[in-house]
Formats: C-alpha cells, structure tokens, sequence
C-alpha cells in the first residue's frame, strides 16, 4: 500500500490509530516497509489471507467503500497521483451496488475517479482495462448527467468511443458517439465524435458518409467544398499550391505564428477529409490541399498543416501523368514537413501520418526501410489506439516486404498475425487489402494454409470507389503474379489495364512498367503478335519511366534499368553490351538487397546466353537464379530453373 493511502486514512477519526496497528506488524515481521515514496506491503501472501479473513465475510463489501469514501473525503481537492486514484478506485468499485443508491455528489464522485482511472489505462495502452473502467463511471453517473454534470458526461463519452474503438468494439463505440451528438450543446464539443465518426465509416469502407462528414463540419465553420472539380481545374490547383510551398523551408516553418484554435479545426477537418477523400474523392484531393496550404499562409502555423503538407507531397507522387519533377518536389515537401512535426504534440496523429509519408518515402528512400518505417507505424497505432492508421501501416508494411524481396514465407507469417489482429476488428479496408497481398505470396510459395477471413461480416458490399480500389489492386495482383510465374499474355493484359487507369498509384505505376517492359520481350521471342514499333515503344516508355525513377532514387531502380538495357541490347543482338547490363544489373541487384530481382536478372541473363549458344554459361546463371529464389522462398521459381537446367544437359 501507497504510503500516502496510510496517511489520508490517519488524517481522519475513523482510520486514525491505523498506523499504531501497522507499526505492531511491522515489529512482529509481518509488514515491511520498503522504496521511496515508501510503501507498506505484507511479508507473503498467506499473511495478507490471514489479516483479510478477519473481515467477516458478508462485511467485505462494506469494508472496502467505507475505506473508499474516507480516502475520498480525506483526499478532496488534492491532485492524486495514478497510485492513488487507482487504490481508491479499488476499494469503491468492491461495493458500487450499494454506492449506487448513494446521493447525487458521491455518485458523481465515484464516477469521477473510474474516469480518471480508464484514462490512466488508456495511457498505458491497456483499452480493455479502460473500457471497463469507464463503463463503470457511466453507470455510477446520476440520471440527469448531462444537466448537473455536463463537461464529466463529456469527456466520458468521447473517451468510451475511443478506448471500445480501440479494442474492436465499433458497436459500443458509435452508441457512445451517438449520444455526444445528441446531448452536446455546442459544435466545438462534437468535433472528437465527428472526427472519430468519420475513421470509423472510413474503416468499414462508408466513404461516401465518412465524407460527408467532415464536409457538414467544415461547412459549419464557413467553408465552401465543391462537389465536384475538373482536371484543368485539378491542374491549377497543384501548379498553385506548388507556388505557395515553392520557399518551403525549417527555417521559414520556424518563424511563422501559431494558428488561432478556430482555424486550426478547419484545417485538422481538412486533412482527415484529405485521408477519406484518396478513397472516395481522389479528385478533390489537390483542392483539399490547396486550402490547407492557404490557411496555413494567412493565419499561421499548426501541426495538421504540416499533415496537409505530407498528403500534398503525397498528391505529388501520384496519378497518371506522374513526373520527375513532381516526385523531386514532394519528397523535399515530405521532408521538411516530417521534420517540423518533432516541434509539436502529435501523438494522436502519428500513425496516421507515418502512414501517409511512406507513400512519399517509398519513392526516395530504400524500400525496405520504409517498409520496417510502416510496421513501427503499426505498432505505434496499435499502442495510442489508432486502428484505422495502424492497419494501414499493416498493409503498406507487407506491400513494401513484397516489393523489397523480403524472404516470402516470413512476409506471410507476418501478413496471417495482421490478419488475425484486425480479425477483432469490423476493419473491412485493411482486412481486403491484405487478404490480396496474402494471395499474391501464397501463389508463389505454394504455401495456402494460414488464417481466413470473413470479408463480409458487416453483410454489406463496399461502396463503388472502396471496390474500384480493390479492383485495381487485384489487377496489380494479376499482372505481378503472370509476371512471376511467367503467364506472359495474361501478364500483358493487366499491365495495360493497370497503365490506363487513372487511380494508379504512383509506386505502382512505376513496377507495373517495369514488369510491362520486361514481359513485352518475352512475348515477342514466344512468337506473339506484338508489332515491333509497339515492343519499341513499350520498352522505350519502359525505361524513361525508370531512368526517371532512378534520379530520385538509385537504390531502389538501378538495377531495374541495367536489366531494361540488358533486354533491349540482347533483343538487338549486341550480345557484348547485354551480358555487360545484365552484369550490372546482378550487381546493383545485390547492393540494393532484392534477391528476387537478384534472381531475375540472373534467369534473364541465363535466357540471353542459351540463346546465343552458351550453354554453359547459362546453367551457372540459372544456378545463380535457382539460389536466389530459394533464398527468397519462391518455390515456383525455384522449380523453374531447376527445370530449364535439366533441359540444358539434357539436350
């Protein structure tokens, strides 16, 4: 026991000659008295049962609320620490029955300190625990809470939605919500619910009302959403903002004004719209920006402008006419955004924005490093109560572990713990991304056991815009695994669906060229009916669009323009310059850590040798490739070389 529990309770007539007994144990060695603050605690635990078993049986309830209300009253206007709040807590909660029927002001008392307790627990993570206590204080609440005791109603309610969210329960926590937007008599007092309301359609794939939203909220505070906006206009938009960012610096960051509390609502509701609207709106997205980066200029600096400037650094590194100049300006505009942020308190948005920045840093960074980014991003939502975020970070985690050449039977164990953690959770938007990316390395593996998911449990289909998104990322799934395992025209179809889809992203737009280039040489050397100025201009398109990526990052693309180079010299006959390029692209390969595309160029370069003849030379580079792919756990592959091997030495 807390040694400031013995001296509330010695403070008053009831408790007073308490520390005479305690000092009469601590004599006989039945208590001892140990650490600083110093803390009374029994001998052993069969000396605790012995004192407890005093207290006659059908007195214990009454026992510990009688210890409860003195410590209460002996501790009234002091500012308790965690210790002691809970010690309270625990002695009141062993007799709540009874206390129920207790007057106005000890009910409200009671409820107070659970409250206080479910946020220590929330503090430490422990969401379950929080619950629990704050189920406790709502019940404990006298019936007209919301008139007597308005700022405590509150803050419970807002504080049950988001530790029952937090642990998987969307039912408790929308209840909870509901009755904040129905009790709370201001708008400032239901911008929590409204923004907690909007993650959690957001989550379930309710776009359109996650949405709307946060438009009627923003609405309410003067500000003007178009309903819809053109490409032309989409254009200015970004070439506008681009301007206002142009100066963009820490310095200058440092030296701008703190934004005023009513400005930075507008803009906090602006960058979760922004978060909503990549799903539901992507075209209103550059607008959205746009104004974030205006407030911003005019009234001042705050923390969700710097997430604004992350989701436009993002806007930057997307979409169809994705540029070298674009992708230059959003990662210095990532950067510097992402290094302003340490200033500020933004712990309850940093899984979100870890999330956000990865599609930045995936460009500029080593893939693999962003990827390990991601999966600190989800341990870091899951700790603050984040979910929607944390999943995200999940998903982005195994996409970038698959990208990166990660060994692939570890990337599905790790995908199956992901799925069995948002299991808990009605999260339909993660769980249908992972389940994708799930498939795609089972193909390869030949590994189908593992966790299943009910992708239906809420018994609705996603909105149109959530299923065109899952669309276009099956069709990533198709036109990667026929890449792979060497289904060439199915492989060519999907890249040009993929290709002229306007809502590709930009990383995946960039791979889906790459994998367009590559498979295109191959259909022409099966004999497919591929005109020569179209594979020219397919391979051409390919390596710009490498060539381009590579300025930014060299780690992530080199080795994917050597094997580029390396095909389109072979495919000319310049026998020479191709096995120089394939070469290269082993090596750049292996320096930048994808044994996968290390295997690749090494099958690739066995291909170019058994067709001008070296055989042998073509058996030690399958060899090469064969030990790749093992070490990636691609079986298929690994059958494959085996397979060409033995047709080798066999013929």
């Amino acid at each position: 026991v807390n040694g400031n529990i013995i001296t509330y309770l010695t403070s008053g007539s009831q408790y007073c000659d308490i520390i005479v007994g305690i000092e009469e144990a601590r004599s006989s060695g039945f208590i001892s008295l140990t650490g600083e603050p110093s803390c009374y605690s029994f001998a052993h635990d069969k000396v605790r049962e012995a004192a407890y078993s005093l207290v006659p049986s059908d007195e214990k309830h009454e026992f510990h609320s009688k210890l409860g209300m003195a410590l209460i009253n002996a501790s009234k206007g002091d500012d308790l620490d965690d210790a002691t709040v809970l010690t309270i807590v625990c002695q009141l909660n062993r007799n709540l029955l009874s206390l129920k029927q207790s007057s106005s002001s000890v009910r409200t008392e009671v409820s107070s300190l659970n409250y206080k307790s479910g946020v220590i627990a929330m503090n430490r993570s422990d969401y379950e625990t929080a619950s629990h206590y704050f189920s406790l204080a709502s019940q404990m609440l006298p019936d007209n809470h919301w008139e007597s005791n308005y700022e405590l109603s509150l803050q419970l309610n807002i504080a049950t939605a988001k530790a029952t969210y937090s642990t998987g329960n969307t039912d408790k926590s929308q209840a909870a919500l509901d009755i904040i937007l129905k009790e709370a008599t201001c708008m400032e007092d239901k911008l929590d619910a409204y923004s907690l309301v909007a993650f959690i359609h957001h989550s379930q794939e309710r776009g359109e009302e996650a949405y709307t939203t946060c438009q009627d909220v923003l609405t309410q505070l003067g500000e003007e959403i178009p309903e819809c906006v053109t490409p032309e206009e989409n254009k200015k938009f970004i070439e506008e903002t681009t301007l206002l960012l142009s100066d963009l610096s820490k310095e200058s960051l440092q030296g701008m004004n703190e934004m005023d509390t009513s400005m930075q609502t507008a803009v906090k509701f602006f960058s979760f719209m922004a978060q909503i609207a990549w799903f539901s709106r992507p075209e209103l997205l550059p607008f959205i920006c746009l104004r974030i980066a205006k407030i911003t200029m005019e009234n001042g600096l705050c923390k969700h402008s710097l997430v604004g400037f992350v989701q436009f650094a993002f806007v930057l590194c997307q979409g169809k006419a994705l540029s070298l100049s674009n992708v230059q300006v959003g990662c210095k505009i990532g950067e510097i955004a992402m290094s302003m942020l340490d200033h500020f308190d933004y712990s309850e948005i940093k899984t979100s924005v870890v999330h956000i920045y990865s599609y930045v840093q995936q460009h500029c960074n080593p893939i693999q490093k962003v990827a390990e980014s991601a999966a600190k991003g989800f341990e870091l939502g899951i700790a603050c109560g984040d979910t929607v975020s944390a999943f995200l970070n999940a998903v982005q985690h195994i996409r970038l572990s698959i990208m990166g050449g990660r060994r692939l039977p570890d990337v599905l164990r790790e995908t199956d713990k992901y799925l069995s953690i948002i299991g808990h959770h009605r999260n339909t938007l993660s769980t249908s991304y992972l389940s994708i990316y799930r498939q795609m390395i089972a193909t390869l593996t030949g590994i189908n056991s593992g966790v299943t998911t009910d992708q239906g449990e809420s018994g609705e289909a996603p909105e149109q815009v959530y299923g065109n998104r899952r669309t276009l990322l099956s069709h990533f799934q198709q036109a990667w695994q026929s890449f792979w395992l060497g289904y060439n025209e199915r492989c060519h179809h999907y890249c040009e669906k993929l290709l002229g889809m306007t809502q590709l992203g930009g990383h995946h737009r960039i791979l889906a060229n790459f994998y367009y280039g590559l498979n295109s040489f191959s259909l022409s050397r099966k004999g497919q009916l591929i005109k020569a100025a179209k594979l020219k201009q397919v391979t051409k398109d390919a390596l710009i669009v490498m060539r381009e990526a590579e300025e930014v990052s060299k780690w992530n693309y080199r080795n994917k323009v050597f094997l580029l180079q390396a095909e389109i010299h072979s495919h000319e006959g310049k026998i020479d310059e191709a096995e120089a390029a394939y070469g290269a692209a082993i090596t750049a390969a292996r320096a930048s850590k994808f044994i996968h595309e290390q295997g690749l160029a090494c099958e690739y370069a066995a291909f170019h040798c058994k067709r001008n003849d070296k055989l042998d030379h073509a058996v030690n580079f399958f060899h090469q490739a064969k030990l790749c792919y093992n070490e990636w756990g691609c079986s298929m592959k690994v059958d494959f070389c085996i397979k060409q091997m033995s047709q080798i030495t066999n013929s």
